[in-house]
């Protein structure tokens, strides 16, 4: 009987180990170098829960390792600028000012907080919660 109760108490705390709701794991690091390869396109925007991806079709965008970004819709170019800070927390967007005259390129210019960045998606959250903005560019 006392073999019965030492191998329970051992597969219980097998058992416990292997269900515990720790995650210990870092964040996946998002590669900074990821953006400066191939044109990416808008596959999501949304804004406090308004969708206007829509807004961005017809757009193709490159971000140069440079620092440059540009967004080209039937063969006109806008220039603008991206980053990834150092601790690859933000990726900064810059297209010029947010306002009607600028839609909706301005509407990318923030810092926005990275979800993630792989070769083929980058998916962002706005840095500040109340805006409730989300922005996906996929690769084309």
């Amino acid at each position: 009987m006392k073999s019965n109760s030492w191998l329970s108490a051992i597969l219980l705390s097998a058992c416990m180990m292997a269900c515990s709701n720790d995650n210990n794991d870092p964040a996946p690091v998002p590669d900074p170098q990821a953006p400066t390869t191939g044109t990416w396109r808008v596959t999501l925007f949304s804004e406090r829960g308004n969708d206007e991806t829509s807004d961005f079709n017809g757009y193709v965008f490159t971000f140069d390792s440079n620092g440059s970004a540009v967004a080209t819709k039937s063969g006109v170019n806008r220039n603008g600028t991206w980053s990834i800070n150092g601790s690859s927390t933000e990726f900064n967007i810059d297209f010029g000012e947010k306002n009607d005259g600028n839609k909706p390129l301005g509407e990318l210019t923030d810092d926005w907080e990275i979800i993630s960045v792989t070769s083929t998606e980058i998916k962002l959250k706005d840095d500040n919660d109340a805006s409730a903005e989300f922005l996906t560019f996929n690769q084309n």
